[in-house]
């Protein structure tokens, strides 16, 4: 032994003090090694180290910078008090030390708590700056939130505002007894849409509406209460802020019709979709009654006075002499009864008609009031988020635990299954459950809905299951919200078993073929876009696909632009609506568009698909192969997702200037989508048009 060891003294004080050295080092190594897992990336490339895209704010590479500042200044204030308490063990009595000891600590403490504080500052600032709520497209470094209730595919000229709506743009046939359904792109404030006619509020922990509203309660917007004395009381619709009515009425100062009004809310009590519901059936028995919807701009963003829309925003529709009494059922559901899937799959329920977002639409987790659709595997809730898209038919269903990142950079969630990561052959069971509303009692509409009691759809018809033939609703009694019982196992619900394999998939999607083909001439005005994927995609992550039309604006009745006429003569931007399809484990993804060159028009078009664009699987359409010459793209991959051999594909050029393939053309080009689609403008006016 060495003759200073001997001098050491273990008292109290140089006890504790060494068990804080302890705690901060283990503390630095547990956050590390959980920052490293929680950012693993499964073997998939991500664009933004790999590929070097030039796509990281300024800002928040400044704020990562001062972060890893941060942390070293942290290093070495761990390292002073490890030091500090080295002096003061080993000071063998000598006061000095003691006293050197003490000072150094004192100080280490107070730069250690300034350096926490300053963390803490720019942590705030970096959540704020890269959106970490999940589904706003970033990584985080540690687990995320799921992503907001509502991603609806576009079906409008103001497509980054407007996701979808129901009736559809220029609709036929709709029924009388319909409701009209906005979905926004971002959140509004439903104070100026809604009157809060029933003096609700939402209830102290925010889960939501009650009666026992207190002088510091939130007005809750968009339900329907049942007084003590059985009448019912909702919330109407502030007719200025939309109008719905017969065309020739709506621009009358008096125009709306009265209506009932439902509001969807995410978990942070955003407000993002809008269901309202006539007083009165709309339309005629005897004919049929052309309508027009308007959103005016008094519809205002949360805690602002700036509109959501820059203009109003109207689309028309026809309602049909009939009343629709038929209920909607489940039509296909992935993974399919039996199916094994990787745990990575996204839940898929398709119905066959439109269906209420706000009965499917929510956050599933214990404590949680919706319980519409849940799943259960070995006997526990599984919490996420349903997400209704595809125009009110489908709803998909992303877990919260977090698994990995895509190859663009985004979280990974995949399905909890309790199986060791050494076993990827470990299988667990899973039951999904769909729950119908209660009947409402009329009898004359024996699938008609007690409203916010269940899955129904826009004319308030029961979700019915179709091996039932009893020509009346029957939902059996709920034991347990989150626990699928044997007794719910029974019509009118919906449920299903599969199976979860302890995997993840790492191919991408690509797209095999597409209608017309490129480079078509003399397409006819109202052709359809057809686009056909490699596999299933995420139907909530097609919202920004996008349709170019070129030149844009131009007069109505000629193709120059340089040609004078007023704002109000020349082309509105194009509206367009994707209509999604699974067939055999692939996507067929439908265009409806306003018309390809009216009036004669001489124009041309390109559909552009961001790299962002998912499977069910949540891989991301990158590299963004497509087909060339108008053959079908094959392409083969190996279990890790590595390309084995291409056929027919387009040219991708994996750099900092571009990140998809320039499908529309076999032109190979470094630049940007923007560039290559100048590029496409410039060379191709007299090969072809329209």
């Amino acid at each position: 032994m060495l003759p200073w060891t001997r001098k050491i003294h273990f008292s109290k004080k140089s006890l504790i003090v060494f068990a804080i050295m302890v705690f901060f080092v283990i503390l630095g190594f547990s956050s590390q090694v959980f920052a490293q897992s929680a950012t693993d990336t499964l073997g998939i490339d991500v664009i933004d180290q790999n590929a070097a895209l030039a796509s990281t704010d300024l800002r928040v590479i400044i704020i990562r910078i001062i972060n890893t500042v941060l942390a070293l200044l942290g290093v070495i204030a761990v390292s002073l008090i490890v030091y500090a308490g080295f002096i003061w063990m080993t000071s063998g009595g000598d006061d000095g030390k003691v006293a050197t000891a003490k000072k150094i600590i004192i100080n280490a403490v107070i730069g250690l708590v300034v350096i926490l504080s300053a963390f803490a500052i720019v942590k705030f600032v970096f959540d704020k700056l890269l959106n970490t709520q999940a589904g706003g497209g970033q990584v985080s470094s540690a687990p995320v939130l799921p992503p907001a209730i509502q991603t609806f595919s576009g079906s409008g000229s103001l497509g980054r505002i407007i996701k979808d709506h129901y009736p559809y743009r220029n609709q036929k046939e709709v029924a009388r007894n319909t409701s009209v359904v906005v979905t926004f792109n971002v959140p509004f404030d439903p104070a100026t849409i809604v009157n809060n006619g029933n003096n609700t509020c939402w209830n102290s922990d925010l889960s939501g509406p009650t009666l026992e509203c207190g002088p510091s309660s939130i007005p809750y917007y968009g339900d329907c209460i049942t007084t003590a004395e059985g009448q019912k009381v909702c919330d109407t619709l502030k007719t200025t802020a939309v109008k719905i009515d017969i065309l020739a009425n709506i621009g009358n100062e008096n125009a709306g019709v009265p209506a009932i009004a439902k509001v969807a809310y995410d978990a942070d009590l955003n407000a993002f979709s809008l269901v309202l519901k006539p007083s009165e059936n709309l339309g005629s028995a005897s004919e049929n009654i052309d309508y027009t919807v308007v959103l005016s701009t008094e519809i205002k963003k949360p805690n602002t006075n700036e509109s959501v829309l820059p203009r109003p925003y109207a689309w028309d529709f026809q309602t049909s002499t009939n009343l629709d009494l038929t209920p909607p059922y489940v039509v296909k559901v992935s993974p399919s009864a039996g199916e094994v899937d990787t745990k990575d799959s996204v839940i898929k329920i398709n119905f066959n008609e439109p269906i209420d977002p706000t009965t499917v639409g929510g956050v599933v987790e214990d404590g949680g009031i919706f319980d519409n659709l849940i799943i259960n595997t070995e006997g526990k809730l599984v919490a996420g988020i349903w997400k209704p898209s595809n125009g009110y038919k489908t709803v998909e269903f992303i877990p919260t635990e977090s698994c990995g990142q895509n190859s663009c950079g985004q979280v990974k969630y995949c399905l909890p299954i309790s199986c060791p990561e050494s076993d990827p052959y470990c299988i667990k069971d899973f039951t999904a459950l769909v729950r119908t509303a209660e009947p409402s009692g009329n009898a004359g509409a024996p699938f008609e809905a007690e409203a916010f009691t269940g899955v129904y759809d826009l004319a308030l018809n029961a979700l019915d299951n179709p091996i039932n033939e009893s020509n009346e609703l029957v939902k059996p009694p709920i034991v347990d919200s989150k626990i699928i019982s044997n007794d719910e196992k029974t019509p009118d619900n919906y449920f299903w078993d599969f199976k979860i394999i302890n995997k993840i998939d790492k191919s991408s999607p690509y797209i095999t073929t597409i209608t017309p083909n490129p480079e078509t001439s003399g397409v006819a005005s109202d052709t359809n876009l057809e686009l056909n994927f490699s596999k299933k995609l995420l139907y909530s992550s097609i919202e920004n696909i996008n349709l170019v039309e070129y030149p844009e604006k131009v007069c109505a009745d000629a193709a120059n632009v340089e040609d004078p006429c007023s704002t109000a003569d020349k082309l509105d931007d194009i509206w367009f609506r994707t209509i999604s399809t699974d067939i055999d484990d692939k996507t067929n993804l439908k265009i409806e568009h306003r018309e390809f060159g009216p009036n004669g028009l001489d124009l041309y078009y390109f559909p552009t698909i961001p790299h962002t664009l998912q499977d069910s699987h949540q891989n991301c359409f990158y590299p963004g192969f497509g087909p060339m010459s108008g053959q079908a793209c094959v392409i083969e991959y190996d279990g890790d997702g590595n390309i084995t051999s291409k056929t027919n594909c387009s040219t991708v050029n994996l750099n900092a200037d571009s990140d998809t393939s320039c499908i529309y053309s076999t032109i190979e080009s470094t630049d940007s989508l923007n560039t290559c689609l100048d590029t496409l403008k410039v060379n191709s006016p007299s090969d072809y048009s329209n």
